[in-house]
Parts: C-alpha cells; structure tokens; sequence
C-alpha cells in the first residue's frame, strides 16, 4: 500500500468541482472516517482487483459492507441472510394435527449463514429491525386420504404467517407426496425469532412424513434482510 496520499482538485487536469484522491502508485485509494482517532469505515478502491468497497474499521478489503466490481456487481457481505435444509427423513411428524418445525427433531444442514444468525434447531434470530424476505418448503410423504386440512407457517415474535391451507390428500400424488411451499415478507425487531413450521389435520394419526435428501435439497428454510 502507498504510505503517501494526494488530493488533488487542480483545475487545468479535471473539473474545478471534483476532488481526486490518488496515491501515487501502485495501493488502495480510499477516504477513512475517524471517531476519536479511531478508524470506522474506509472507502475506496482496492488495487487487488479494482473494486469500489465500505468496509469496517481501518483496513480496506477487511470486514466489507459493500463490494463493487469493476463491472459493477454488486455484493453486500455481511448482510444477514441464511439457507438450510433437511438432510435426511423424519418419520410420522404430522397428519393427526400436530405441529411440527423444521430443525426440531434432526438438525438442519447449513449451505450458508452470512452473519451467523441461524441455528440448525431452525431458529432465525433478526440481528437488526427490519424486513425480512423468508422462504421454504416442506415435502410429506405418507399423505393418507383422511389428511385433508393442511398449513405450512412461519411463526415470529411478532406474528404468526399462516400459509398454504389447502387440502394435500387432493393434491398429493401417486406416492403420497405433496410439497408445501411458502414466502412472506415479515417485519421483525432486533432479536426477535421466526421458524417454519407445518401442520397436517384431520388423518388417524400423525404417520405423514417430512421428506428430506443429502444432496438435493426438497425440504428447507432461508431468508435475508431486504429493507
């Protein structure tokens, strides 16, 4: 990194107005916000591969808010976002009315958690207020004739999103499987909590099962913060 910076407003090279910051050789160019001499966000041009970033702290290219490359992608890393599936069957969840949650009974597989803010029990924690886009699917297998009073929900701190009332011994097919699918856009507080849950009613008991596979995932939970 160069260890000397120019500001350079030099109205015979560029406009009177703008402001070039340019460090005079190979390194990051950056503007660094300080409280009380401590650095708390960099912003600039990384030299590694010319993308535009914010980042945290002091360092640019550490702890990034916001990535743009040189072709103008967009990314933001450290905004919460989470997706995660059942890896395996879980036998006579619901049917007879119970209740079941995704998580509870076998622990889900991460494929990412940016920001760490899901547990594989099947709880997503909103580390900040906002509006979260949430989704997911249940596959059932064992759908008997009787089941036909049928919801998927996302139960939140704030409310409770009730989806999906339908009539799955309808819609199931010739092996007794029907996926139930799902998205909201929930308002959640900092801390506040949301699961995915599924309720099959009216059968004989509850032997319906919730589908799940190693590699291809069928049954699963994710979201992100949107707004």
């Amino acid at each position: 990194m160069a260890t000397q910076n120019n500001v350079n407003n030099d109205c015979k090279v560029i406009a009177s107005s703008a402001v070039t910051i340019d460090p005079g050789a190979a390194g990051d160019s950056y503007t660094q916000f300080d409280i009380n001499t401590t650095g708390e966000f960099r912003i600039g041009v990384d030299d590694t591969d010319d993308s535009f970033r914010i980042s945290q702290g002091s360092a640019l290219g550490t702890n990034d808010t916001f990535v743009m490359s040189e072709l103008g992608a967009r990314t933001m890393p450290l905004q919460p976002a989470f997706f995660a599936y059942l890896g395996s069957t879980v036998n006579n969840v619901t049917g007879g009315g119970a209740y079941w949650r995704l998580g509870t009974t076998t622990a889900l597989t991460e494929v990412f958690d940016q920001g760490g803010d899901f547990n594989t029990n099947g709880t997503f924690t909103a580390p900040r207020t906002g509006r979260y886009l949430l989704c997911g699917a249940i596959k059932m297998g064992d759908i008997t004739a009787a089941m036909t009073n049928d919801r998927i929900v996302f139960e939140s701190s704030n409310r409770n999103y009730f989806l999906n009332s339908i009539n799955g011994a309808v819609l199931r097919d010739a092996s007794n499987v029907f996926s139930f699918k799902g998205e909201v856009i929930a308002d959640m507080d900092a801390a506040d909590t949301v699961y995915f849950k599924i309720n099959m009613a009216e059968g004989a008991g509850n032997t319906a099962d919730a589908i799940g596979q190693a590699t291809h995932p069928v049954t699963y939970f994710c979201g992100c913060l949107i707004t």
